[in-house]
């Protein structure tokens, strides 16, 4: 019986340290605003007098990834004659991500409306750096985006992270207006 007890808290104790550490950027499942880090967020437009192209943001209770709250759904338009880019920020608040290898996000397009299949992911720190990363592969299913942080081209500096964002360019959308939805947003080791 001694032995067995030993035995399942030595279980404990490798499993337990085996978890993986997460901090959040947020899972929207309030279905409003500040982030579960406490920062704003929304969408932007890069020529808002423009208005062949655009990009709005929505709390979405119907479609999100897991069993309860919302997801984030964004729709967007690039298709203009004018260069094009939109898309969301969320404000990090000066987040020291250094124990961190990865930021994750969960993802889907939306089959019906269409939706660009790649986008441009960037992260920036309070130092003014951005790093950038294009995400390729997105499907009209929920999949999970995993980018390791040393892949973000051109910041160095992970110790006071400032902003993340998604940017849906006219030059590389694979479909010019669309919807996708946004879930479950972290960082892990």
């Amino acid at each position: 019986m001694i032995v067995l007890v030993a035995v399942c808290s030595l279980l404990l104790m490798v499993t337990g340290s085996a978890q993986a550490k997460e901090a959040y950027v947020d899972d929207y499942n309030t279905g409003a605003k500040p982030n579960s880090m406490g920062g704003d967020l929304g969408a932007f437009d890069f020529q808002p007098t423009d208005f062949t192209q655009s990009c709005t943001e929505a709390y979405d209770p119907d479609v999100k990834h897991g069993d309860s709250g919302f997801s984030l759904r964004l729709d967007y338009d690039v298709d203009s004659t004018n260069p094009a880019y939109n898309g969301f920020w969320t404000k990090l608040n000066s987040f020291n991500a250094t124990d961190y290898n990865k930021i994750v996000l969960w993802i889907k397009g939306d089959a019906d409306k269409g939706y660009t299949t790649t986008f441009k992911a960037e992260l920036k720190n309070d130092q003014g750096e951005k790093g950038e990363y294009y995400v390729t592969g997105v499907i009209g299913d929920w999949m999970k985006i995993e980018i390791p942080l040393d892949r973000f081209a051109g910041i160095t500096n992970l110790s006071s992270l400032s902003e993340f964002v998604i940017v849906f360019e006219d030059l590389i959308a694979t479909s010019k207006e669309g919807t996708i939805w946004i879930d479950d947003i972290y960082f892990s080791d």
